[in-house]
């Protein structure tokens, strides 16, 4: 079974670091790569990090459990 995965964007600023409020979550590369862009043109951001991240999905109420 295929693991889901989804890309995340945040902008940062130099010094600073990423800025949490900026997090979005795509499922499509086009929308991830538009948003990274919208975020270059936003006044105080400096940098955007884009990675693709497995998407955990455990459930307490199925027996599952979030491994070490």
């Amino acid at each position: 079974m295929n693991n889901p995965k989804c890309i995340a964007v945040i902008g940062g600023i130099d010094y600073e670091g990423e800025q949490f409020d900026t997090l979005r979550l795509f499922d499509c590369q086009s929308a991830a790569d538009a948003y990274e862009l919208e975020l270059m043109k936003q006044i105080g951001i400096d940098y955007v990090l884009m990675e693709v991240k497995e998407i955990s999905q455990y459930s307490m109420m199925m027996g599952g459990s979030i491994p070490a």
